[in-house]
């Protein structure tokens, strides 16, 4: 019953936290044999509330219930809802959502099934994962979508944590040394399995309601680098969890109050030393270095090279340079439809929850923009302008609302933008996938700012950056991609939780393209 992160929603934010023995569905219901019993036995129920917060306010709560059935079976109830004001790049929007957990660990204590509903603006959604034999079954229903199933074989070191918690105890106990497992879980959101390292690095006593309750020190490094670090009762329970230093979870005897005039504030403004072009659109190349105070040198990189940036890690900086993707003179369009080989490049004309591009009102928009435009490269412009024009440049009714949401409400910022490009694109026949990072800008002055951001891009020959939020198919020299926002993918959540308040860029030289001539 360890820690991970959880992107509960808004702009690339991990919100809250939610632990779990990665075990515990619906609810465990006894037998009729065993609930006509004359005395039947009672389950043993423990029950813990945390305060979330994050830079110091508190902005969630996490409301943890535990029940140990006679049986062994163990089911844990998890209700974690925040509230938070996100200011910069537009007007203010206060964000509230609600997410409840279910889980559900066999007397061994490995997975049965586990439930998650997400309420969020009258949106609610739905996931929930399964163990037949040798395979886990995910299903989803939201937005577009119903009971949308899916299997995937369990890997050969497939475990759910709540039983290599019990293993690692279990040695500690032997040998009062650190112990550290190394298993795959499966990740709901991103549908796909992670590789997780978890050390029980050794015991403490815990100040909480007046008393010392002894406790366990956990140490678990997720697959993309993040670090969370917990400390848990001998039940189990939670007591502090933190996630990169950034988000943390506390035990409290009283539930915090939520919304209002009080709500946490979260800026995503970043602080930005020297100038840059104040026609940013036309940067064909800028220099830049990007400090992140306190990071781990030893974690995965936060940025790596590629067709958005050229990168030399050195610690805890980042010398960069950012490129464009803008095509070149020589670049020929191909035609569609696309001829596609690649099955790592085919799979971006998939639908997905958030990208529903059978939907039939996103495969008749698509045509509609289109008009039957052959030239890929004019049909994404076409399409990249569509979403520009048709779409308010204002907060969503949701943090991160799906592309059907997103053609109906027509309003949106940066993630309600990428994805409704995403997903017409795919309709269109032209692969296509939302990602995330960081976006540079300048003032009037040519002062540099900066903020978190989410963009698409599209695959015509090789990945091309296209942000309708700016009209841009091509992007300019300004984006520092995390990574890919797209199921069966890592999370780039994990650098996003390394990198809030603690980011710092400082500009270097720049060329326009007129320049570059």
């Amino acid at each position: 019953m360890r820690a991970r992160p959880s992107v509960l929603a808004s702009l690339l934010l991990p919100l809250a936290l939610l632990w779990g023995c990665q075990s515990v569905p619906p609810s465990h219901e006894l037998s009729n044999t065993q609930a006509d019993a004359a005395a039947p036995a009672q389950a043993e129920i423990v029950e813990r509330t945390l305060a979330l917060a994050i830079a110091g306010q508190t902005i969630g709560v996490l409301e943890a219930r535990l029940e140990k059935a006679p049986d062994g079976t163990w089911t844990s109830r998890e209700r974690v809802s925040f509230s938070l004001i996100r200011e910069g790049g537009g007007s203010d929007a206060q964000f509230s959502s609600t997410t409840e957990t279910v889980t559900v660990c066999d007397p061994n204590h490995e997975l049965v099934s586990e439930i998650e509903i997400e309420r969020e603006a009258g949106v609610e959604i739905t996931r929930t994962v399964t163990i037949e034999g040798d395979e886990l079954i995910s299903r989803y229903s939201g937005p577009g979508r119903a009971d949308d199933a899916k299997r995937f074989p369990l890997p050969a070191d497939y475990r759910s944590a709540l039983a290599v918690d019990f293993e690692l105890i279990a040695e500690w106990q032997k040998t009062g040394k650190p112990v550290t497992r190394e298993y795959s879980d499966f990740d709901a959101s991103r549908e796909r399995f992670t590789s997780i390292e978890v050390t029980l690095t050794g015991t403490t006593e815990y100040e909480f309601d007046g008393e010392r309750v002894p406790a366990y020190v956990f140490r678990t490094v997720e697959e993309d680098g993040t670090v969370v670090e917990a400390i848990v009762d001998h039940q189990l329970m939670p007591l502090k969890i933190s996630v990169a230093g950034t988000f943390v979870a506390t035990a409290v005897t009283k539930p915090p109050e939520l919304g209002g005039a009080e709500a946490g504030r979260i800026n995503v403004e970043l602080p930005v030393a020297g100038k840059t072009t104040r026609r940013w659109q036309e940067l064909a190349r800028q220099e830049l270095t990007v400090t992140v105070d306190g990071d781990d040198p030893g974690a995965p990189p936060l940025w790596e090279s590629g067709h958005y940036h050229e990168v030399v890690r050195e610690g805890s900086s980042y010398r960069m340079t950012l490129l464009s993707t803008r095509p070149g003179k020589d670049f020929v369009a191909p035609t569609l439809p696309l001829t596609i080989s690649d099955p790592q490049v085919r799979r971006y004309l998939d639908p997905t929850p958030m990208a529903q591009s059978d939907d039939s009102m996103i495969v008749g928009k698509a045509k509609q923009i289109i008009d039957g435009e052959r030239d890929a490269m004019r049909a994404a412009e076409r399409i990249v302008e569509s979403v520009y024009i048709g779409i308010d440049k204002q907060a969503g009714v949701r943090g991160s609302a799906t592309a059907t949401e997103v053609l109906q409400n027509r309003a949106g910022d940066c993630t309600e933008h990428a994805v409704l490009v995403v997903a017409l694109m795919r309709a269109a026949g032209i692969p296509a996938r939302v990602v995330d990072g960081i976006v540079l800008a300048s003032d009037i002055d040519g002062s540099g700012m900066a903020g978190y951001h989410a963009w698409a891009e599209i695959w015509l020959g090789r990945w091309i950056g296209v942000d309708a939020t700016v009209n841009e198919t091509g992007t300019s020299a300004r984006y520092l991609q995390f990574g890919v926002d797209e199921p069966g993918v890592i999370s780039s959540g994990g650098k996003l939780a390394r990198a809030i308040g603690r980011v710092a860029i400082e500009l270097g030289p720049h060329q326009t393209y007129e320049q570059q001539r």
